[in-house]
């Protein structure tokens, strides 16, 4: 790329080094491309990069994680979001955004930590466009984050509300806001994004094109003109409420027991007729299993855990950063409810959709957040926030075994520990689902 003839003199290539390397100038090597390879001026354009070819150039880093998978490394931002306007428009196929990235060419670069920016190997390009499966999924995301800005609820929009298409925030700081319609008070900054889930299934399976783990519950797209993903899993899974556990197990060939991990998840798949390792939807949306246990009573048997963070790591985060943040912004959550009747037989009672409400997240979540952090660079790691000073979550150990195996600041090691949802937060959850 640096070798084109405009640009192979010293005295031109040296200040583009010293720009594009700088690790904070975020997207600069998609501007490097777009002004000294394809040579047209960085902008904001509207419409889409080559307009006239309907073009948009989209330039975005994937990583390889220690299997050997490829991944996205981050959503892809599509348009900013406007408020006051884009309301107006509630079919996506006549929205500024698809008309920008109906058609694009994405370039994937490998991003590796310990290289130079300019160093990145560019390995995969082609041109994209949305799959009919994909699209009629996309439309209806975009209803949702449309119904809410016409609702006068901008300032509930979280990424976890939809499944391809996202609506992000995008701001320098938490100061950014918009002014939006039918409700005066300003709400965050956001921009139309696929999501990085999304994205990475793109590269895996539209572009590398390796589709053999994956299959789709939904086998024919045009189902969705009618309903929505939601819905059309939920209806499938209705039938088999108020079923044992053991008949469900014995009817769809599971080895295990529900204490094991795989249960849900192997069940979900008998109860969708999804054969294959994978839920392509759910791989795409970023949509994860959580199995709940009801005691007789309604209440959840247990809390509801999280992966362990690293105590190091967490301490120089920021809470819009935080990893905790980017798995609550952006993951929808399938619960599969089971409960315990008086026999003491489990039945499987319910399914349904959920997503950590915005005002939560931004709220009682960031607080208890922000008091683990606190309390880790104290060394108050023995000390972590509990169930009696949150009516949401908590911390506590990952797992019964007290192995001090994990670094603190403090050069010191302390078991693993991990935020949990409590029991009675997740019980309020369940009882409000409406459907």
């Amino acid at each position: 790329m640096l070798n084109h003839p405009n640009i192979t003199t010293s005295e031109n290539r040296l200040p583009l080094f010293e720009n594009y390397k700088k690790p904070n100038s975020k997207g600069s090597l998609g501007q490097l491309i777009e002004k000294h390879f394809f040579f047209y001026d960085i902008n904001s354009k509207s419409e889409a990069d080559f307009n006239e070819a309907g073009v948009e150039l989209k330039v975005t880093p994937y990583t390889v994680k220690t299997n050997g998978n490829l991944r996205a490394k981050e959503r892809l931002v599509l348009a900013m979001i406007n408020y006051m306007k884009d309301y107006k428009e509630t079919d996506f196929l006549k929205s500024h955004v698809y008309k920008k990235c109906a058609l694009m060419l994405l370039v994937y670069y490998l991003h590796e930590p310990n290289k130079e920016r300019l160093d990145y190997v560019i390995n995969y390009i082609d041109l994209f466009q949305f799959p009919k499966e994909d699209l009629e999924i996309i439309k209806n995301d975009y209803k949702i984050i449309i119904d809410k800005i016409k609702t006068g609820r901008a300032t509930e929009i979280s990424e976890s509300d939809t499944n391809y298409l996202a609506a992000c925030t995008k701001s320098a700081n938490k100061n950014s806001l918009r002014n939006q319609p039918f409700n005066s008070q300003k709400a965050m900054q956001r921009a139309f994004c696929l999501k990085s889930s999304y994205m990475s299934y793109i590269l895996n399976n539209y572009i590398v094109k390796n589709t053999t783990n994956f299959e789709p519950v939904i086998k024919d797209s045009s189902v969705l003109k009618e309903q929505s993903l939601e819905q059309y899993i939920i209806n499938k899974l209705t039938p088999y409420y108020n079923q044992s556990i053991e008949f469900l197990k014995n009817k769809f060939n599971i080895p295990y027991q529900i204490s094991n991990k795989s249960f849900t998840y192997l069940l979900a798949k008998g109860m969708l007729n999804v054969v294959n390792e994978k839920i392509e939807e759910f791989e795409k949306a970023n949509i994860k299993i959580k199995a709940i246990r009801l005691n007789k009573n309604g209440m959840p048997k247990e809390h509801m855990s999280f992966p362990a963070f690293k105590y190091t790591e967490i301490v120089n985060e920021t809470w819009e950063n935080s990893e905790l943040y980017e798995t609550f912004s952006a993951t929808r959550y399938l619960f599969m409810v089971y409960q315990y009747l008086d026999d003491d037989s489990l039945i499987f009672k319910k399914a349904m959709f959920w997503n950590v409400p915005q005002n939560d997240l931004n709220n009682e979540i960031k607080r208890v957040w922000e008091d683990t952090v606190h309390r880790i660079k104290n060394n108050k790691y023995d000390n972590l926030p509990k169930s009696t000073e949150s009516p949401i979550l908590h911390v506590r150990p990952h797992d019964s075994k007290c192995i001090f195996n994990c670094p603190t600041p403090d050069g010191n090691l302390y078991k693993k520990q991990c935020f949990w949802f409590n029991k009675e937060y997740i019980k309020k959850q369940i009882e409000n689902d409406i459907n």
